[in-house]
């Protein structure tokens, strides 16, 4: 929907704590039409270069506060509003080295306007279940790749 403006070219940068490089960092805003609890975010993934970022590794900043991948899943009193930029920092020893980098974020978003199950049958009209469960509850990735600069 917003692919253009997901990954945001100003915040890409490396992360240096007491004078060492410890990581890097990105900007990002959420793929969808408004703003979404944290916890709706079903699936985020980080390639670099090509290569892929291990969840271990990465870190979500999103109104002021930081969480791990498996944190967010539990964020259902963190808001990340449209347009409002989240971080990934990511830990890795020296960053990276400055210049061009191919940047890839992978982003599922759970629907939160329908049920997962509908057992009493209530939605049956909109011939979206099949075997009890609603299909487009969890839609397919939004992958984004976008070729940046770091300079530092």
């Amino acid at each position: 929907m917003q692919y253009p403006y997901v990954i945001m070219t100003r915040g890409f940068k490396n992360v240096v704590t007491d004078g060492k490089t410890t990581g890097f960092e990105l900007n990002i805003r959420i793929p969808y039409y408004r703003g979404i609890f944290l916890s709706l975010v079903h699936y985020l993934s980080l390639r670099i270069d090509g290569q892929p970022v291990a969840r271990e590794q990465i870190h979500i900043v999103v109104a002021g506060r930081v969480f791990t991948l498996a944190e967010m899943e539990e964020a259902d009193d963190i808001r990340w509003k449209f347009g409002a930029p989240a971080t990934l920092r990511v830990t890795q020893a020296d960053g990276l080295t400055p210049g061009v980098h191919t940047v890839e974020v992978g982003i599922v978003i759970r629907k939160s306007y329908f049920p997962q199950e509908d057992p009493e049958k209530l939605y049956e009209f909109f011939d979206l279940w099949k075997d009890g469960k609603y299909t487009p509850y969890i839609e397919r990735p939004s992958v984004i790749t976008k070729r940046m600069t770091l300079v530092q």
